[in-house]
């Protein structure tokens, strides 16, 4: 037993080593953004960097009658810590003959890398978000007037040499919690969920990127009986230095597109509709380095 503890401390140690030397280009998460489809990666920015998100729900602009606006700040403290704060504000929808706003949620974050392991291929990180409800939530899904605290750790592979495949999972607990923000009907706090988002990624070299994930969550850890899973493909577009309205911006840019598809949902959001459309606009900024010559992170 001891022979084994000191063999498998020794392999550790020498793929760790050996990932500090492994070249920069080769290790995951290099041309790599830290979230997709709304799923965090174990990856971070540079110290001192931040970007700005802007994620539009274009689905609500049929389905609903608000419009969803997601924005968000994130900053890198150090090369493997980076925090997040924002806020989701509720816009009344001109296209619903009854539309309806709200200030919606503050929003906030952290997540913290590990070191690159094996070789450079592998990589883990773990992290928070939460949301809470600055006033009643005009959403008919009764988990949203809720605080939500969400606890998670996200890993990924590297399947290739050339750093152009990459698989990836997270786990997400996402705790509701007991006080509710509009208190006119009492009610009993519904459960909380368990989160699991797999997905594969593919960047080839180019203007683009290639992603598909499932998204499975279940409320069945705390005491409930419904499940839910989704399917969304997603495409980024990486606009080259020169593009029209973004070669006078400082910075670097990123659009993604993602389409869900809900094969079944947990009971209480079944009223919503099966297909969902997101926006993804990223404007990242960089702190004294010149710009990179490919498109990509």
């Amino acid at each position: 037993m001891l022979a084994a503890i000191t063999f498998g401390a020794a392999v550790y140690l020498s793929s760790h080593a050996l990932a500090e030397d492994w070249p920069e280009e080769k290790k995951i998460g290099y041309q790599f953004v830290d979230s997709i489809s709304k799923t965090p990666l174990p990856f971070t920015g540079k110290d001192s960097d931040f970007s700005i998100d802007i994620n539009p729900k274009l689905g609500d602009i049929i389905h609903e009658s608000y419009i969803r606006l997601p924005m968000e700040l994130e900053y890198g403290f150090t090369d493997k810590r980076e925090g997040m704060i924002g806020i989701i504000p509720y816009f009344l929808n001109p296209f619903d003959s009854e539309p309806v706003s709200s200030d919606g949620y503050l929003t906030f974050g952290l997540k913290q890398r590990l070191d690159d392991m094996m070789d450079g291929r592998f990589s883990l990180a773990a992290g928070f978000s939460a949301q809470i409800p600055l006033e009643e939530i005009p959403s008919p899904v009764l988990r949203s007037s809720y605080d939500q605290y969400m606890p998670y750790i996200t890993a990924a592979y590297r399947l290739d040499e050339d750093a152009r495949w990459l698989a990836y999972s997270t786990v997400q607990y996402q705790w509701v919690g007991k006080d509710r923000r509009d208190n006119k009907t009492p009610v009993d706090a519904p459960n909380s969920l368990v989160m699991f988002q797999p997905g594969i990624i593919y960047q080839p070299h180019g203007e683009f990127r290639y992603g598909l994930s499932v998204e499975y969550k279940t409320d069945r850890f705390d005491g409930g009986r419904d499940d839910g899973v989704k399917i969304i493909p997603n495409i980024t577009w990486f606009p080259p230095e020169g593009t029209p309205y973004f070669r006078r911006l400082a910075g670097h840019f990123e659009l993604s597109l993602d389409l869900e598809y809900a094969l079944s949902e947990i009971k209480e959001e079944e009223e919503g509709s099966d297909i969902g459309v997101g926006l993804s606009v990223r404007w990242r900024f960089y702190k004294s380095r010149p710009q990179p010559e490919e498109s990509v992170l």
